[in-house]
Formats: C-alpha cells, sequence, structure tokens
C-alpha cells in the first residue's frame, strides 16, 4: 500500500520539482531532463507547465522533500547519478513519511 501511495501521490511531485530545478537552475532541456529521469518529453513539458505533478502541494513545501530534490537534481546535473539508480533515490521521498 505504501509504494502504491507513492506512485500516485509523491512520485509525480518529486519528479515535477527535479526536472524544473534541472531546467531552471542547471540549464538541461526537456529532453535532457526526461532521458536522465527516464520520462518521456511530453512528460517533463508537462511537470514544467503543472499540469501534472502539483496536486501534492504540501510536500512542495516539505524542508526534506525540497532538500532531497536539490540533492537529486544536483547529483544529476554533475553525472553521479545515473538513471539506473533512480528508484532507490525516489524511496528517499518515501522514508521521511516512515519516521
Amino acid at each position: 500500500m505504501k509504494c502504491e501511495r507513492a506512485v500516485h501521490d509523491i512520485f509525480p511531485v518529486a519528479r515535477a520539482m527535479i526536472a524544473k530545478k534541472l531546467i531552471d537552475v542547471y540549464k538541461f532541456s526537456q529532453t535532457k531532463a526526461a532521458e536522465n529521469l527516464g520520462l518521456s518529453q511530453p512528460a517533463i513539458s508537462q511537470y514544467k507547465k503543472n499540469l501534472r505533478g502539483n496536486k501534492a502541494k504540501s510536500l512542495m513545501e516539505n524542508q526534506k522533500f525540497v532538500e532531497i530534490s536539490n540533492d537529486i537534481a544536483k547529483r544529476i546535473a554533475q553525472g553521479s547519478l545515473k538513471r539506473e539508480n533512480m528508484d532507490e533515490e525516489m524511496c528517499r521521498f518515501c522514508r521521511i513519511y516512515e519516521d
């Protein structure tokens, strides 16, 4: 049940925050952000336009959530986080709610 909630409620917000950071701060194209996150370019476009991943505004204001998304975006931009490790990184968001 926990992972189901994560996929539906938490991951879209996390992906949106990471994608926006990659585009706005690290100047990634939507295509490059999509490749690094394992998503499609249209999905990134929807995140950028707030058409997807914006239902849980409280998550966007959660300091730990912001720190994790910033860390992931930074590591992607530096090339130290690869797409094949994203599943493990996304689990960090869920751990916020385990405490």
